[in-house]
């Protein structure tokens, strides 16, 4: 997308404005000017607080009571330029990286109107980001859904799953040398504990997992080499 033949091909269409979304790679200077009003970027994070990749998984997985939106000029930096229209919306205690999506698709069209209104004003330069309290969150991968519960809470566990849910591949433990993936956990009102880890049945309810603080509920799991894999009383997950 960088090279010299890609700022012709754009260049020969004579475009206004470049509009990115989901897009993650860093364009170069020369590119950034091809556009005559410039090139604006949706990202679905607070700035600067929530600068870099899969903030909306990051600001539901750090517990927010709200997720930030915002429509940004680009620059050579990353989520670094002016910001031309932001706003919220509240994290609902369920809502799942699905429900974010969702509402941060609805909210998304009316922020480019106005972010395209004001690159053709006076107001054209956006609102210039502050330094202070800025920070970077990298992309997660498959990876970084790894659930260790000695040393995370119940309510991490909860939000981590929430975060990596359908549609995407979910968080996961272990069972012996098995990958479990889990789908659907919910935080009980009583308090569970135990050996973290361990996999516990109440009344006929469960399964229940110990985490570093107390137990979590688990609605839906699957083991990747095991379809009728069941959790059952005394089991232990790394």
């Amino acid at each position: 997308m960088n090279s010299p033949s890609s700022g012709d091909c754009l260049r020969a269409y004579r475009p206004d404005v470049f509009l990115l979304a989901g897009y993650r790679s860093i364009l170069n200077a020369q590119l950034l000017q091809v556009p005559l009003l410039g090139t604006l970027n949706l990202h679905a994070g607070g700035l600067p607080q929530y600068r870099g990749g899969s903030p909306l998984n990051w600001q539901l997985i750090n517990g927010e009571g709200s997720a930030g939106l915002s429509v940004l000029r680009v620059d050579t930096g990353i989520d670094t330029g002016p910001i031309m229209a932001e706003t919220t919306f509240p994290i609902g205690i369920r809502d799942t990286i699905a429900d974010l999506h969702r509402k941060a698709n609805e909210r998304f069209p009316a922020l480019v109107e106005i972010a395209l209104a004001k690159l053709l004003s006076k107001d054209s330069g956006g609102q210039v980001q502050r330094e202070i309290g800025a920070q970077y969150w990298h992309q997660r991968s498959d990876a970084d859904g790894y659930l260790d519960f000695a040393r995370m809470t119940a309510a991490q566990v909860d939000r981590t799953v929430r975060a990596t849910t359908h549609p995407l591949s979910g968080a996961f433990t272990f069972h012996n040398n098995d990958k479990v993936r889990l789908f659907g956990t919910e935080v009980p009102a009583f308090c569970l504990r135990g050996v973290p880890g361990r996999v516990c049945w109440i009344n006929h309810k469960g399964p229940y997992i110990v985490c570093s603080d107390k137990a979590v509920l688990v609605t839906e799991y699957q083991a990747e080499t095991q379809p009728d894999f069941r959790l059952s009383q005394g089991q232990r997950l790394k």
